[in-house]
């Protein structure tokens, strides 16, 4: 029993680190620094992730269930923007995530079981937003993929422009097109998830 207990023990520690090592360092950092970072050894770590993909595939899962649990517990009608600002700040936080995922052999049903998660997530909380009329009635939950897949450009190239200012202002302009005409002009949400740390 107290070998499970550190096998899922030394699991989060490798998928936390994992998580911190390529905000650093980008998703294509060498796997010994997370190995380090989680005060493993190199073998502890591929006992439970094979390769990068399974890796990778790892901290998308746990950046999953970290919106859940928020969303599980936001109780405004504006929980659509909160959700997209944390998934762009996620994005920010490793740039190249998602573009590492394509590149490596991630496990496909981990992956799908993902995108079918968020857009559960992202449905329901776009239904709840048209509910309380937060949102245009036109906006539809294609839109919503649309504006993180153009958080995702726009992070591509934010090396290029310093500072967080391009990646506000497409926080603010996507925003823009989503809310219904009362909300239009309210600021960004602040950011209010934070993932947890080894």
């Amino acid at each position: 029993m107290n070998q499970r207990r550190d096998a899922r023990r030394n699991r989060a520690r490798i998928i936390a680190a994992a998580a911190e090592v390529f905000r650093e360092d980008g998703a294509g950092a060498p796997l010994n620094l997370v190995a380090q970072r989680a005060d493993v050894g190199r073998g502890t770590l591929y006992r439970h992730f094979a390769d990068r993909g399974a890796l990778i595939a790892a901290v998308l899962e746990m950046r999953m269930g970290a919106l859940e649990q928020y969303a599980a517990t936001y109780p405004g009608d504006d929980l659509v923007e909160h959700l997209l600002v944390a998934i762009c700040r996620l994005q920010l936080d490793a740039p190249g995530l998602f573009t590492a995922v394509r590149a490596t052999a991630a496990p496909q049903a981990t992956l799908e079981t993902v995108v079918a998660q968020a857009q559960e997530l992202l449905s329901g909380a776009l239904d709840r937003a048209r509910q309380a009329r937060a949102v245009r009635d036109d906006v539809t939950l294609a839109d919503v993929l649309l504006a993180i897949a153009m958080f995702d450009g726009v992070i591509s190239v934010q090396s290029q422009v310093p500072g967080d200012e391009p990646v506000e202002r497409a926080l603010t302009i996507v925003l823009r097109g989503l809310r219904s005409t009362a909300r239009s002009e309210l600021p960004v949400p602040r950011r209010s998830l934070h993932l947890p740390t080894v």
